[in-house]
């Protein structure tokens, strides 16, 4: 039963893409060069890498390959994250379960070629599992279940290094008597006061999530004050909070879209407004309709697009994206008492695969893996049509 629910599925996205006269043809690259894609970093407004197990492929616009980068790697470790931290640089990072985990810096040569940049460095006195590492500027996040740890990132001209900090976002930090159950971060910059700072999201399972307020000093983050959204008396029923993306921020009010775990509920776009740093209110501005599948990261933004990636437990996956302009955060604007249900204007399916990459390009088209090694590049046709 199982393989015949998979075979329907192919035939239903065969039909739907003949249907989808907007889509190219996919390209199929080396599985046995490059091994399985696992994600991906946008580089510029024409190039993207692409992380796959045995390397790194730096591909423009029309999916083609401009070079592509080893990854050294012990025979323990498993690479699945990759960030870009400034305009000519980018990272891997490998973990094992229960070991440090270590990072690859790679450095442009020119637009279309980078090289290794120093070598393998492990986070100091981390010797534990985590979800995911990230970084802007030169502060690294580690995530964890429990914590959120800042690392500071040491660059010269010719090597680089990772140094630990003070700064541990955990219940301590967020001043709760019980553990709390990290999904996620994300951040965003505002200027206030004339000084850099940055939003950060740390993401709750059963709350929802915390907001860190950070000052850029010297090229590296400092959290100065932080606060609760908390969600889980927002809702009637109980969601399970998994991901977060910033739209926009200013030190007092974000517009921000939540991603859930729970199956068969809305994605919904909150509107939270800092009146101080004991009292936040919050507004449900937005909800996304779904197809009932589990949402699958965190949603992505390009213009007004948003997209979110759905699967099932076939590891089948549904891209839906939706053509929704969300107002710049703003303290003035009230939500209504109701907020809308948007559904997608375009839609994309693929059969199973391990991991799965989708984001957008230039032009409103949107790329996305659909098995894992095939890349497929889709004019967002009806996104077209309703802005004409």
């Amino acid at each position: 039963m199982k393989i015949f629910y998979i075979l329907s599925f192919i035939v239903t996205l065969c039909k739907t893409q003949i249907n989808m006269a907007f889509c190219d043809d996919y390209i199929e690259y080396d599985m046995n060069y490059f091994g399985k894609f696992i994600s991906n970093a946008k580089l510029s407004n024409n190039t993207d890498a692409i992380l796959a197990e045995k390397r790194v492929l730096i591909i423009d616009d029309e999916l083609n390959v401009l070079s592509s980068l080893p990854i050294p790697k012990t025979q323990t470790h498993n690479c699945e994250w990759i960030f870009q931290q400034s305009s000519d640089t980018f990272f891997v990072g490998c973990q094992k379960n229960g070991e440090s985990p270590y990072l690859i810096a790679y450095r442009s040569i020119n637009q279309t070629h980078y090289q290794q940049f120093g070598d393998i460095v492990y986070f100091p006195n981390l010797n534990e599992t985590i979800i995911k590492v990230t970084g802007t500027l030169n502060t690294l996040f580690t995530i964890q279940s429990k914590k959120v740890t800042l690392f500071t990132l040491v660059l010269s001209a010719s090597d680089w290094s990772i140094k630990t900090t003070q700064n541990v976002l955990d219940k301590n930090y967020f001043a709760r008597t019980t553990e709390i159950n990290i999904t996620d971060i994300t951040l965003a910059p505002f200027i206030q006061d004339n000084l850099q700072q940055y939003k950060l999201i740390v993401v709750e399972y059963n709350l929802g999530a915390f907001w860190v307020d950070a000052v850029v000093r010297n090229n590296i983050l400092s959290p100065f004050r932080n606060g609760l959204i908390n969600l889980y008396y927002f809702s009637n029923y109980q969601k399970y909070y998994q991901s977060a993306v910033i739209h926009s921020t200013t030190q007092n009010v974000s517009q921000i879209v939540f991603t859930i775990f729970y199956n068969g509920n809305y994605d919904i776009s909150i509107k939270v407004v800092y009146v101080s740093t004991y009292t936040t209110e919050v507004y449900e501005t937005y909800q996304f309709r779904s197809n009932e599948w589990a949402s699958w990261n965190k949603p992505i933004l390009f213009g007004n697009l948003q997209g979110i990636l759905r699967r099932n437990t076939l590891k089948q996956s549904i891209f839906n994206v939706y053509n929704i302009q969300i107002p710049v955060a703003n303290a003035q604007y009230e939500s209504n008492l109701t907020s809308p249900v948007y559904d997608p204007v375009d839609t994309f399916t693929s059969p199973p695969q391990d991991f799965a990459i989708y984001y957008f390009n230039t032009g409103y088209r949107v790329v996305h893996s659909i098995e894992n090694n095939k890349l497929q590049s889709c004019d967002l046709y009806n996104y077209k049509l309703q802005m004409e």
